[in-house]
């Protein structure tokens, strides 16, 4: 046996053999109790009362005072259980013997006792006992038919009987055998679940989030130390499932008269905090019981980290800037030294790439600052069937004979419609401008695909190389010399803001943009 499983045995092994010495204990003292009262009406049939009785009043002591022994005093468990068994065989053969019979009840207590010692000792130690038991149920009948106290023909039976103590032997140890099987796994999944809750505690406990797991009747039942913190909780309550209403009464009377739904988020304040926190609800069903998981957070540190990441997207912002104006300043300046010593030619065609770089600059600082200008978005409903062609006819209407409108339905959508014209107005020039001469004209197809809305730009050009699929939305990434890479970075971040999807759909031939939002109802 493993030393690490050594324990838990011991200790089973243990509690069975308590069990074991009060079962010796009732059962010897019921037959006292009995042969007491039914002494004068059955004492024909004892051969030996006096015997009888006497083994039964040694009997009921020596199992009173195991019982009181192995109880407080557990040492020595092996050797005491070795002892009761010896006990039992003695006093059993005793009783039987007494009788001058077979007796079906004492034949009973025989194979008990046999079972309980191939469970309770090793397997040596059993066999041993059982083979005890054996030997004193035939040697005491052919001891009975010396001092003609019985016939020799019993002897036929207590072989028989001898014969289901072994089998009764071998059903213990296969029990034995199993009951360690079960045992072993379920202390190594004990050990497993043990690990995996310390592990779960120790992650939970250096969150800087606070985590508070409610029942129903708004007791604490799990709290992480930043939990305690932010709602001033004292740490002598940490492992304590008390009420909130004694540890936070004022998030307890929120709660209660203000019940919250899945996923509502609300700030809180305290009196017994100095925390201004930010307050998630998340209702949870574990094991048929229903809880109630807030997330808190510092409101303070929540703005720091908001600040945090806007000054590093202006720095990476501010990097890309230097990076892509970098290029068309160096031409100008190249330029503007060649301009003095160049002829009349020359210097028309370095106005012209002055003009064309300063333009480039331009165009890369007007969408910066219409990105960075971030307007607030104003979604209202919009009737596509009347949208989209007063969008071609009135902003594109230098290129509305490259443009083939598919909409087959009226369909409505919630978006801010000057974000929406500014987002279709980049996707379809950059479309005209990619689509082949040669091709149909470019394709704006609106799907209605419950419970979403398509609305699909689509050209027949050479389309986008897979290796660029993934840098498409990113910002200053172009596939054109001319482009500032800012058009399809500021369309991603308007639909965003508008709760609908830009996405680059690949096709056999050329390239689509699928605006993905929601359906308006009427």
């Amino acid at each position: 046996m493993p030393a690490h499983h050594s324990k838990p045995l011991s200790y089973t092994i243990y509690r069975l053999g308590l069990w074991y010495t009060l079962y010796r204990l009732v059962i010897v003292t019921g037959l006292l109790i009995i042969f007491q009262l039914v002494y004068e009406k059955l004492s024909v049939d004892f051969s030996q009362p006096h015997l009888y009785f006497y083994t039964l009043i040694g009997y009921c002591t020596v199992c009173s005072l195991q019982f009181i022994v192995f109880k407080f005093f557990p040492k020595f468990i092996h050797q005491q259980l070795i002892g009761l068994f010896v006990v039992d065989l003695i006093a059993l053969s005793l009783l039987t013997f007494s009788l001058g019979t077979s007796n079906l009840n004492l034949s009973l207590l025989y194979l008990i006792a046999v079972f309980s010692a191939s469970i309770l000792l090793n397997r040596k130690t059993s066999l041993m006992i059982t083979l005890i038991a054996v030997i004193a149920v035939v040697y005491q009948q052919f001891v009975g038919s010396l001092f003609d106290y019985n016939d020799l023909n019993n002897i036929g039976n207590s072989a028989l009987l001898a014969f289901l103590f072994f089998v009764m032997y071998g059903i213990g140890r296969i029990a034995v055998q199993r009951f360690r099987l079960l045992e072993n796994i379920t202390f190594r999944q004990s050990v497993a679940l043990t690990q995996l809750q310390n592990i779960n505690r120790y992650i939970l406990e250096q969150m800087e989030d606070g985590y508070l797991v409610l029942d129903q009747d708004y007791h604490v039942v799990l709290s992480n130390p930043a939990a305690r913190m932010l709602l001033g909780i004292p740490t002598l309550f940490a492992q304590e499932q008390l009420p909130l209403a004694k540890v936070q009464p004022d998030l307890f009377e929120l709660l209660r008269f203000d019940p919250l739904d899945d996923g509502e988020q609300f700030t809180f304040e305290s009196q017994l905090s100095a925390y201004h926190m930010h307050i998630k609800v998340q209702h949870l069903t574990i094991a048929q019981q229903a809880l109630i998981l807030l997330r808190l957070q510092d409101v303070q540190q929540l703005n720091q980290q908001v600040q945090k990441l806007k000054l590093a997207a202006l720095g990476q912002l501010s990097a890309s800037i230097a990076h892509e104006i970098r290029n068309p300043l160096a031409a100008i300046v190249q330029a503007n030294e060649l301009y003095l010593g160049s002829h009349a030619e020359q210097q028309l065609l370095l106005q012209n790439m002055i003009r064309k770089q300063s333009q480039r600059i331009n165009d890369i600082i007007e969408d910066t600052l219409r990105m960075a200008r971030n307007d607030s978005t104003h979604p209202i409903r919009i009737e596509l069937n009347s949208f989209l062609p007063h969008l071609i006819t009135e902003d594109l209407a230098d290129i509305q004979h490259l443009i083939q409108l598919q909409l087959s339905e009226n369909i409505s959508i919630q978006f801010d419609p000057k974000q929406l014209n500014q987002v279709l107005i980049n996707l379809i020039r950059n479309a005209v401008r990619h689509n082949s001469a040669s091709a149909e004209p470019v394709l704006i197809k609106v799907q209605l695909t419950h419970p979403k809305v398509w609305i699909d730009v689509i050209d027949y050009g050479n389309g986008v190389e897979k290796r660029d699929i993934s840098q498409l939305f990113k910002p200053f990434f172009s596939t054109e010399i001319k482009g500032t890479g800012l058009g399809l970075y500021l369309s991603h971040s308007l639909c965003e803001a508008n709760h609908a999807k830009l996405s680059y759909v690949e096709q056999e031939k050329g390239a689509c943009f699928r605006i993905e939002c929601s359906i308006k109802d009427k």
